[in-house]
């Protein structure tokens, strides 16, 4: 994530290459709802192929200095995302403004704090899996046929973590970047099998239940 998303600065080309993957995921497992953490043009791609419920959820921040110096999204793009599909009817989005613990956890994974934590490394103390363990709580996710996971900030394979056995297929998108988004702390159960997406150039991981 090179530059602040916002509505000014989103690369369409970068940020949809996951859509033929997801097309076929789609297709062969009879996908009717999805909830997506991140919203944007990617969004598309669920609403056209998909009848059912689509709920993105976009965790950001409303501090315009602080999503800049950490790459992470601000509530200029969730708003601009909620007018541009706001005429679906089945489609909802749900805002989540990340409180200190996530913020701790970003200044530690991009490197820009002050408790010796390297970029690409883990944060230094688990208080945001609570914060993100009780959002996800209250989104009853099990609910969904897919997650996906793509937000605007760098947590994303602690997301994935707190998905299992309450999705039965979970994607990730930008997953050739193992360190940053935290793809290296996923811990999959046997319960799944794990693949990689034929098409994203960023790169898209894959689990889906063995059940299936």
């Amino acid at each position: 994530m090179n530059n602040q998303i916002t509505y000014t600065t989103f690369n369409r080309t970068n940020c949809i290459d996951h859509s033929r993957d997801h097309e076929d995921i789609i297709k062969q497992y009879n996908i009717n709802s999805v909830i997506e953490f991140g919203v944007g043009e990617g969004t598309n791609v669920f609403l056209e192929n998909c009848t059912g419920k689509i709920t993105s959820v976009e965790l950001y921040t409303a501090d315009y200095d602080l999503a800049k110096l950490l790459k992470i999204s601000t509530d200029e793009w969730v708003d601009y995302s909620i007018n541009q599909f706001k005429n679906y009817n089945n489609w909802n989005a749900v805002k989540y403004q990340v409180q200190s613990d996530i913020i701790n956890a970003e200044y530690d994974v991009t490197g820009k704090g002050d408790r010796g934590v390297a970029r690409g490394n883990a944060p230094s103390n688990i208080n945001y899996i609570v914060e993100l363990s009780n959002l996800i709580d209250t989104l009853n996710v099990s609910e969904y046929d897919m997650a996906f996971v793509d937000p605007g900030i760098h947590l994303r394979g602690d997301i994935v973590n707190l998905l299992f056995n309450k999705v039965n297929i979970i994607t990730a998108h930008d997953f050739n970047t193992q360190n940053i988004y935290g793809y290296s702390r996923i811990s999959a159960p046997n319960t799944y099998n794990s693949f990689s997406g034929n098409y994203s150039n960023e790169g898209l991981g894959i689990f889906i239940k063995k059940e299936l």
